[in-house]
C-alpha cells in the first residue's frame, strides 16, 4: 500500500493512490532486496488490469509475475466481494462473507504485489447466465463502474481471466469478460458516462485486450501457433523465489474457499487471446512505450532513477538518499498536465515510500483503545524513528478523513533532528468530531459510498502525517492511526481503528420464530460505544404484532459485555412476517440503532460492521417429533442455532463423542456443510453413524462437494458417505423461486408432522440448492424435482434410504442459507425429515 492518499475525495488520486502493499502495520517493512525491486520498478511506466468475477478468480502468478518481475503498476478489478459463496473457516454469510472475502484480496494483493478494485456488483449465488446476471446487477451501473476504473488507472492492457462465452463456466465468470469488452470502448467515448468526465476523469483507450486462456479442465489450453504467451514461472534471485511460488502463498489467502494451494516451481506458460483492440506478436506489451518517455519532461526523471538504482548497495541505501530527492523534485516540476496523469501520481507515491525505505524511517500512529464513538476523548501516540539516516522532522499532523475531504486537527512543529534510533514521541488528545464516518464499510451503505466507490474499504478515519527533511530537502510520510496489541499466541497485533456510535444494540437472536399465537421474550443486548451512555430504547413491530413495553430507559458503562433488555412480543393469531427494529433516544429524539459485528480471523485485520438493528419476525406452524439432535459440526454454518431457537436440544458432537458416546439417545444426527471434506475422522467414524441408523437413528447429511478445480483441494475424506452407493455431483438450482414437484407425494417426508404443500417452497432466499446427488442406487428414494428454468428436471436434491430399522438422508437443499433466516416452508420441511424416525 502507498502510504500517501493524498486527495480522498477526488475520484482519480483515491483510486490510484490507493494500493494494497504495505503490512498491516500500515507500512511496509522493506529489506534490502525489496528496496532494489522497488527501485526497479520506479523505472518503468506501464499499467495493467486484470478483470474477472469474484475474490479467488484472479491469476495470482500473472499478478506476481506483472507486478513484481515486469514491474508494471498492476491491478485486479473484482466485480464483486463474493459474498453469494459458501464459507470453510466460519459461519459468515452474506455482507460477512463479503468483508471476509475482501480482506483475502488484500493480503493476497500484499503478497503478489498488485492493487485491489472493485465494482458495485452483489454476489447473489451461482449463475448459470450471463444475461442474468447483467440484469440482476445492473447492467448500465455495473459497466459505468467498469469503466471509471479504466478512466481512473488508465491500463495499457486489459486482460480479463475469462471468455465471453458459456465456457466460462459461470454467468458471473461470462458477464466479467462482456463487461470488459464493452469498457474497453466505452472508456473512450466521452459521450458514454459523462458525469465521470464532468468530475475530473478523461477518456481513455487501453491499447490491446486479452482474454488469460484458461478453461475449467485439469490441463491449460495449449497456444496456438504463433500466439502470446507468458511465463509465470521463472524464478527471481532477488526474492529468491519464483513468481509460481509467489503466486502460491498470495492465493492461499483465500482461506475461505478453501483455496490453500501447492506451491508451483519451474516453467508455466499461461497463453493469451486477442479480444479487442490491437494485435501483438511477441510481447503483451508490444508497442507500448514502457519509459519515463511517454511522460512530458520524464527522461529527465528517469536518468536521475538509474543513476540511484547503479548507486544503491544494500548495507548502505541511505546513500542514494540524495539522488532519490533530486528526482523527487524533477517529478514534481513536470509540466501540469504530466503531474495530473495517474500514473506519475502512483509514481511520487512510490518515490516517497522509496526514500522512507532508504532512510530507514518507520512512523507509527497508535490509538489508545479499538472502538471510539463520536464525541468521545481519543488519544493517539506517535511515533517517528530514524534508524538509517540522519534526519529532521519538520512537523507532526494530525488529520481527520471524511468522504468530504482531509481536514487537519492539529499540526506540531518540531524542527529538531531526529535522534540516531530512538524514537520521537508526541501524544496528540481530541474529541473525536461529529462527522467522522462510522466504521460501516462504504459498499455497505457506509459514509464515502460515492467517494470512495471502487475501493476496497474506505480509508483509515484518522491520520499522522510526518514531514521530514535532509540537506537535499523534505519528503511525507503518512500513516493511519490504528490500534496495536499483544495477542499471546499470535504477538504483536494492528487492528484498524473503529468509530461507532455511542450505543450499540444487539440482538441475541438474528431471526424470530414464533410457531404459534404465543408471546416470546425477546433478548437484545446493549453495549456502551461511549463514556456512559443513556437514554431509552425501543422497539419497533409492524402492525399486527404487539411489543411489551413500549420503551425502556438504559444507562451503560463500558463494559465488554453490555446489558441486557428483555422485549416481550406478542405475534398476529395468523401467519406473518415483518422486521423488528431497534431504536435509540440519547438525548434529541428516537432514532434507527446500529448493532455490532465483528469478523475476526488471524489472516486479515478486524473487520467492524455496523448493521442496522433489527430482526426478522416469522409467526408459521410448526410442529415438531423428536427434539433431541447430534450436530457434526463441518465447514460452519448457524444450523445448531436456528434449530435450538425453535425448540430443539442440539449437542455438538466432536469426533471423540462420535466414536465413544451412545448415538441412540439422539433422535436424530445432522452432518453439517461440508463435513466430509474438512472432519478427517468421517472416514473412519461413517460405519458408526450407519450402525446407529441400522438400529433405528436417522442420519442428515448435508451437501458436500466433490469436485473442484486445477490445483485446488475439494475432495472428500471418503467417496462412500451414504449406506448405499451415489456420488456427489455438481448439478445445483440458483433460481430459489422455480417450482418444486413432489415425486413421491405419499412420503411421510411431505406429511409428518407438518403437511407440506406448495407454499413452503416460497420465500425462500438466494438458492434452492447446490451440489445434488447422482448416480444413486435403487434403495435410495429421491422425494424432490426441480429445475433452473430451461432445464431438465432433476431429483437429486434430496434422497432418502431405509436401512436396517433408521433412515438417511442426503440433501443438497440450501438449509445452511434457509433455516438461519428463518424461512417457513424450509424450516418446516427440516423439521419433518429430523422426524423421519418417528413416523408411525
Amino acid at each position: 500500500m502507498l502510504l500517501s492518499l493524498r486527495i480522498v475525495n477526488a475520484c482519480v488520486p483515491a483510486l490510484v493512490l490507493a494500493g494494497t502493499g504495505a503490512g498491516l502495520h500500515g507500512q511496509a517493512v522493506r529489506d534490502a532486496a525489496d528496496l532494489q525491486k522497488a527501485l526497479d520498478k520506479l523505472q518503468v511506466m506501464g499499467s495493467v488490469l486484470y478483470v474477472a468475477a469474484h475474490p479467488d478468480d484472479e491469476n495470482t502468478a500473472m499478478l506476481a509475475t506483472l507486478s513484481k518481475g515486469r514491474n508494471l503498476h498492476t491491478a485486479y478489478l473484482a466485480m464483486t466481494r463474493g459474498g453469494g459463496g459458501q464459507n470453510l473457516i466460519g459461519a459468515e454469510l452474506g455482507d460477512g462473507l463479503a468483508a471476509l472475502r475482501t480482506q483475502e484480496l488484500r493480503a493476497a494483493r500484499r503478497i503478489d504485489g498488485a492493487e485491489q478494485f472493485f465494482t458495485s456488483a452483489v454476489d447473489f449465488g451461482y449463475s448459470k447466465s450471463a444475461e442474468d446476471s447483467l440484469r440482476l446487477w445492473n447492467h448500465e451501473q455495473v459497466l459505468g463502474d467498469v469503466v471509471r476504473t479504466l478512466r481512473a488507472f488508465r491500463p495499457d492492457v486489459i486482460i480479463t481471466r475469462f471468455p465471453p462465452t458459456k465456457d466460462a463456466g459461470h454467468g458471473h465468470h461470462t458477464a466479467s469478460a462482456m463487461l470488459a469488452i464493452e469498457a474497453f470502448k466505452a472508456a473512450a467515448d466521452p459521450a458514454r458516462f459523462p458525469e465521470q468526465i464532468r468530475a475530473g476523469l478523461r477518456p481513455w483507450q487501453a491499447t490491446r485486450l486479452l482474454w488469460n486462456k484458461f478453461l475449467f479442465t485439469s490441463e491449460a489450453p495449449k497456444p496456438a501457433p504463433g500466439g502470446l504467451t507468458l511465463d509465470v514461472g521463472t524464478y527471481d534471485p532477488a526474492l529468491g523465489k519464483s513468481f509460481g511460488e509467489l503466486a502460491g502463498e498470495s492465493r492461499s489467502q483465500h482461506r475461505s474457499q478453501g483455496f490453500g494451494v501447492l506451491a508451483q516451481r519451474g516453467q508455466r506458460e499461461e497463453t493469451f487471446e486477442l479480444l479487442a483492440g490491437s494485435p501483438a506478436k511477441a510481447d503483451l506489451f508490444e508497442g507500448i512505450d514502457l519509459t519515463w518517455a511517454r511522460i512530458p519532461g520524464g527522461r529527465n526523471v528517469a536518468s536521475i532513477l538509474r543513476e540511484a538504482r547503479l548507486g544503491f548497495r544494500a548495507d548502505r541505501p541511505a546513500a542514494i538518499l540524495p539522488l532519490l530527492h533530486r528526482a523527487l523534485l524533477a517529478l514534481r516540476a513536470l509540466p501540469a498536465d504530466a503531474q495530473a496523469d495517474p500514473l506519475v501520481q502512483t509514481k511520487e507515491a512510490e518515490l516517497e515510500e522509496t526514500l522512507r525505505a532508504a532512510a530507514g524511517l518507520w512512523v507509527e500512529a497508535i490509538a489508545d483503545r479499538q472502538r471510539v464513538a463520536l464525541g468521545d476523548q481519543l488519544t493517539v501516540n506517535a511515533a517517528v524513528l530514524a534508524r538509517g539516516a540522519d534526519l529532521k522532522l519538520e512537523s507532526l499532523t494530525l488529520e481527520a478523513v471524511t468522504p468530504e475531504g482531509i481536514r487537519t486537527l492539529e499540526t506540531r512543529a518540531a524542527g529538531q533532528a531526529l535522534p540516531g534510533n530512538a524514537p520521537r514521541k508526541e501524544a496528540f488528545t481530541f474529541a473525536v468530531p461529529a462527522n467522522t464516518p462510522l466504521a460501516q464499510p462504504h459498499w455497505l451503505g457506509g459514509p464515502g459510498a460515492s467517494a470512495w466507490a471502487g475501493l476496497p474499504e474506505s480509508p483509515a478515519a484518522f491520520r499522522l502525517r510526518a514531514k521530514v527533511s535532509r540537506l537535499e530537502g523534505a519528503f511525507e510520510v503518512t500513516v493511519p492511526v490504528q490500534f496495536r496489541f499483544r495477542d499471546p499466541v499470535l504477538g504483536e497485533r494492528y487492528q484498524p481503528l473503529a468509530v461507532v456510535p455511542p450505543v450499540l444494540v444487539n440482538f441475541v437472536e438474528s431471526v424470530q420464530v414464533f410457531d404459534g399465537p404465543g408471546a416470546k421474550d425477546v433478548r437484545i443486548n446493549l453495549m456502551a460505544g461511549a463514556a456512559n451512555p443513556s437514554g431509552r430504547i425501543r422497539l419497533q413491530a409492524p402492525g399486527g404484532w404487539k411489543v411489551e413495553p413500549a420503551e425502556a430507559p438504559f444507562a451503560l458503562s463500558q463494559t465488554a459485555t453490555g446489558q441486557e433488555f428483555t422485549f416481550r412480543v406478542t405475534p398476529p393469531a395468523t401467519s406473518a412476517s415483518g422486521e423488528l427494529r431497534a431504536e435509540i433516544d440519547g438525548g434529541g429524539g428516537f432514532l434507527p440503532a446500529h448493532g455490532l459485528t465483528k469478523i475476526d480471523h488471524p489472516h486479515i485485520p478486524l473487520q467492524t460492521l455496523l448493521p442496522e438493528a433489527k430482526v426478522r419476525l416469522e409467526r408459521f406452524e410448526l410442529k415438531h417429533d423428536g427434539r433431541r439432535i447430534g450436530y457434526v459440526m463441518g465447514a460452519g454454518d448457524d444450523i445448531p442455532q436456528a434449530l435450538r431457537r425453535i425448540g430443539y436440544e442440539v449437542e455438538l458432537l466432536s469426533d471423540e463423542a462420535l466414536a465413544r458416546e451412545d448415538l441412540a439417545r439422539f433422535d436424530a444426527i445432522v452432518l453439517g456443510i461440508r463435513a466430509f471434506n474438512t472432519r478427517a475422522a468421517l472416514r473412519a467414524l461413517k460405519s458408526r453413524l450407519h450402525s446407529y441408523v441400522e438400529r433405528g437413528g436417522t442420519e442428515i447429511v448435508l451437501y458436500t462437494v466433490n469436485t473442484g478445480f486445477p490445483g485446488i483441494n475439494a475432495a472428500m475424506v471418503t467417496d462412500a458417505i451414504g449406506p448405499y452407493p451415489f456420488k456427489v455431483g455438481r448439478a445445483r438450482v440458483t433460481d430459489e423461486t422455480v417450482p418444486v414437484r413432489f415425486l413421491q407425494p405419499g412420503h411421510p417426508v411431505f406429511h409428518w408432522p407438518n403437511e407440506l404443500g406448495a407454499k413452503d417452497f416460497e420465500g425462500w432466499v438466494q438458492e434452492r440448492s447446490l451440489y445434488h446427488a447422482e448416480g444413486w442406487d435403487a434403495r435410495y428414494t429421491p422425494l424432490l424435482g426441480m429445475a433452473d428454468p430451461g432445464e431438465k428436471e432433476d431429483g437429486g436434491a434430496l434422497i432418502v434410504a431405509d436401512h436396517g430399522k433408521g433412515h438417511y438422508v442426503y440433501t443438497g437443499i440450501s438449509f445452511f442459507r434457509q433455516l438461519p433466516d428463518g424461512v417457513p416452508g424450509a424450516t418446516r420441511l427440516f423439521a419433518n425429515l429430523l422426524a423421519l424416525g418417528s413416523h408411525k
